[in-house]
């Protein structure tokens, strides 16, 4: 990276970079806008989208973009070091069931590290590929370094206030979902009545949304945690429209809390989820751990 400067924005200092960017980018918004960060911080930034949708959303708002499949990490390793990039960020959603789908796309590079992997959890394979990235002199950069606007501090969201009832299963809901975070199983449970109803694995938060609100008929607490171990560098948990879009899927009765860890969660559409929250009755709170209720 070239020389860097400091530039003020508002009352916060803003570090302005040069050279090149490699943005690994999965679905969703965040790919955009993180590229729209790093290119007001001065980076060149070259996305190497994981899926059509991931390019679409991505290439308006990057210098140059590939297409590639998940799983290429020669390739990734390959254009990142092409287009001079020596630091590379992750960002977007790439469910596994994507990388299962597409195993006959694994490159020699992805076959070989992958095959000495002791299992295939998110954390050790997203550490390994992040060792790898390294390995070849390439930094990964942490999201939050792009994005700490969008992490909430402790509080309401939104002006609706959870009941006291909703506050125990928030409390109770947060202790589970660090324990199966900390299991790596996944990040979020669902809870109602102090009873469990959803853990989520491998289908994802919105689906085990889903299948909770059915079960419940009703609304439920969603609770979202980051990991204890958590790696900056990947799988940020992050909420957005599609979290509270799930809350009403399967029984649009109005009503639910959905519960983030402060400070840790990504918070997606923000000003679009409070008006969605507020015309359906749904309370949004960025909890510290252990919840404190008030």
């Amino acid at each position: 990276m070239g020389a860097s400067t400091l530039k003020q924005e508002g009352n916060t200092k803003v570090e302005s970079d040069s050279g090149s960017l490699a943005l690994i980018s999965g679905e969703g918004k965040l790919p955009a806008i993180l590229a729209q960060s790093a290119k007001a911080r001065g980076f060149r930034v070259v996305a190497l989208a994981l899926s059509e949708d991931a390019k679409n959303v991505v290439s308006p708002h990057a210098d140059k973009t590939f297409l590639i499949a998940p799983g290429q990490l020669g390739r990734n390793v390959g254009l990142a070091k092409k287009e001079h990039c020596d630091k590379v960020v992750f960002v977007g959603k790439v469910p596994k069931l994507n990388l299962l789908r597409q195993l006959h796309k694994l490159d020699w590079l992805a076959v070989k590290e992958l095959s000495r992997l002791p299992n295939f959890n998110d954390d050790t394979i997203q550490f390994a590929v992040g060792d790898i990235m390294e390995a070849q002199g390439i930094k990964v950069l942490t999201q939050s370094e792009f994005l700490r606007h969008l992490f909430p501090e402790v509080g309401l969201i939104t002006a609706s206030t959870p009941s006291a009832a909703e506050y125990a299963d928030i409390e109770y809901g947060m202790g589970v979902a660090r324990e199966i975070a900390r299991l790596d199983i996944g990040q979020t449970v669902v809870i109602k009545d102090r009873m469990i109803l959803a853990v989520e694995a491998i289908e994802g938060t919105d689906e085990a949304i889903r299948r909770a609100v059915k079960l419940a008929r009703g609304p439920v607490v969603v609770c979202k945690v980051s990991k204890p171990n958590q790696d900056q560098r990947f799988d940020i948990p992050t909420v957005g429209m599609n979290t509270l879009n799930s809350m009403l899927a399967e029984n649009p009765k109005p009503g639910g809390v959905l519960a983030i860890e402060a400070r840790e969660t990504m918070v997606v559409e923000r000003d679009e989820m409070i008006a969605f929250a507020q015309k359906h009755n749904i309370s949004i709170v960025a909890a510290a751990l252990p919840l404190k209720q008030g």
